[in-house]
């Protein structure tokens, strides 16, 4: 009796994956029955931001593959006074400046042990950045946190300051990004506009021209 061959080998997806923006994805860190899915993102960088080492499955992947490797969040030790941070002020910085709004590192995958808490605040930091209401930033935060949300991680989004980030060269910023600054500029101008087409003309008098006679024309003469 002769063996049937195996069938197709079932992949599959990490825990918590999902595309935050076109060349930028996030997960929990993946097993070893989670590392076949990873090639099919054609990934440059994969960025850790706790001190876990990956297994070994994954190292293996990002040799064949050709992976950079970030290994960020190595450091424990917290300045004074920042104790009650997720995640340092530093591995949010980095993660933005050099991966996340660098196109050089894209396509680029944040993974942490459970998917949750420093990816979500690198999320949330970048939402602050793009000029999302906070509301907003909170509902992606928990619908990936779940039950495991945490207020410390909904507080360092919400006191997170944009100006921490240098921003790269504007040729190798993505196409999707669009800074709260510019979205504020071009309400400011929008509102400004539409106060002009209002204040135009009341009553009949345009601003300005309180005291000019409108002219009146001749008198049309019909012989």
């Amino acid at each position: 009796m002769s063996k049937q061959p195996p069938g197709p080998t079932l992949i599959q997806v990490p825990n918590l994956f999902s595309i935050v923006e076109p060349g930028v994805y996030r997960c929990a860190s993946p097993t070893a029955a989670q590392v076949q899915f990873l090639s099919s993102l054609n990934l440059r960088t994969i960025v850790s931001l706790t001190p876990e080492h990956p297994i070994k499955p994954l190292l293996t992947i990002m040799r064949t593959s050709g992976i950079d490797f970030i290994h960020l969040g190595l450091t424990l030790w917290r300045p004074p006074g920042t104790e009650w941070k997720p995640v340092r002020d530093e591995v949010i910085k980095v993660t933005l400046e050099k991966y996340i709004l660098d196109t050089r590192a894209h396509p680029v995958l944040l993974i942490d042990p459970i998917g949750v808490h420093q990816t979500g605040c690198v999320v949330g930091a970048l939402r602050e950045m793009q000029g999302w209401n906070f509301a907003s930033t909170l509902v992606e935060y928990r619908a990936h946190a779940g039950s495991k949300h945490r207020y410390a991680d909904e507080q360092y989004i919400e006191l997170f300051d944009p100006d921490l980030v240098n921003l790269p060269p504007p040729q190798y910023r993505p196409s999707w990004w669009i800074p709260s600054s510019t979205i504020d500029d071009e309400s400011s101008e929008e509102g400004e506009e539409e106060s002009q087409t209002v204040n135009r003309e009341v009553n009949g008098i345009v601003p300005g021209q309180e005291g000019v006679k409108p002219d009146i024309p001749d008198e049309v003469v019909v012989q």
